[in-house]
Order: C-alpha cells, then structure tokens, then sequence
C-alpha cells in the first residue's frame, strides 16, 4: 500500500468511527442518579392540577426527539428536582412543569415564545398575565454532578417562586 492509500484508509476509518460516535450518543438513555441527602421528602402529586388564577412560575425544560446523555440526564435532573423539592408548589398550580420535546409540531409555538430550539431549561414568572421568561444556561456546567445540578435549579425556582 503506498502512502496515499494508508492516509485515505485512515481517514475513512475515523470518519466512520465519529460518525457511529455521534449517532449513538443522541439516542442513549440518561443515567442521573438523585443526590443521595435531598433537602425534602414531600410526596410528589399523581396529577398536576391547572391552577385557577393568580402568578404562577413554569419550568420549562425543551429537549430534541432523539436526546444525547447529558440532554437525558439533565431532563431527569429537572423533573426530579421540581418533584422532590416543590410537591406542594406543584400541587397547588402554583408551580407548573413542562417537558417539552422542541421538534414535536404541536410544541412549536411555545417554543418560539420561548425561543428555545433544543435542548435548554427555562423559568418563566407569569405575573399578571405577563411572562417573564429566563433561561438558564448554567445547568450545562454541572451535568454529571448532581448535587451541584439540583442546587442551582432549586435555587432559582425558590427565586423565582419568591418574586411572585
């Protein structure tokens, strides 16, 4: 084999590797395990109730159809956080989660109202009717580290529940 050969091998040979990476990495499950000390043991409702009036927060959490391991991981970090911490915010209405999937048609619009085009975390204080959405693009710092990951959404939540 001369020179040429073994470059063009080579790099067919990593091209298809990363390519192989890539496309298992976005169909894998997560793997979030709970920190093991939550602040809170209150029993998460069934059903979440529509709330009947007054300000509310919603945490809105877009991921994409096919979702790599950290989109995964984070979305159950999310879901578990808001379930573990704030049982009685959800029953109540006065706390709303959604877990979106952003390439889904029917979610189109309220990803536009969101601006959110994949997977991203956002708070949003409905206070007279009027949103206030924040994104909050931290969380991606301390995926895999979930004592780190569920304090800083718990933290903002209780901000954003204490500014309603």
């Amino acid at each position: 084999m001369n020179l040429f050969t073994k470059i063009s091998f080579f790099i067919l040979i990593a091209i298809l590797t990363f390519t192989a990476c890539f496309l298992s990495a976005c169909s894998s499950s997560g793997g979030f395990t709970p920190p093991t000390t939550p602040n809170s043991t209150q029993e998460t409702p069934s059903v979440q109730p529509s709330y009947g009036g007054g300000d509310y927060v919603e945490v809105v959490y877009f991921h994409r159809t096919n979702r790599c391991y950290s989109c995964q991981w984070a979305g159950d970090a999310v879901e578990y956080t808001v379930q573990t911490y704030f049982a009685n915010e959800l029953a109540s209405g006065r706390l709303i989660l959604k877990m979106l999937d952003v390439q889904d048609e029917t979610n189109a619009d309220i990803a536009n109202e969101y601006g959110a085009y994949g997977s991203s975390l956002y708070i949003n204080d409905v206070v007279d009717g009027i949103d206030h959405i924040e994104h909050v693009p931290e969380i991606w710092y301390h995926v895999g580290d979930a004592e780190e990951f569920v304090e800083i959404v718990r933290t903002e939540i209780e901000q954003h529940l204490g500014s309603i």
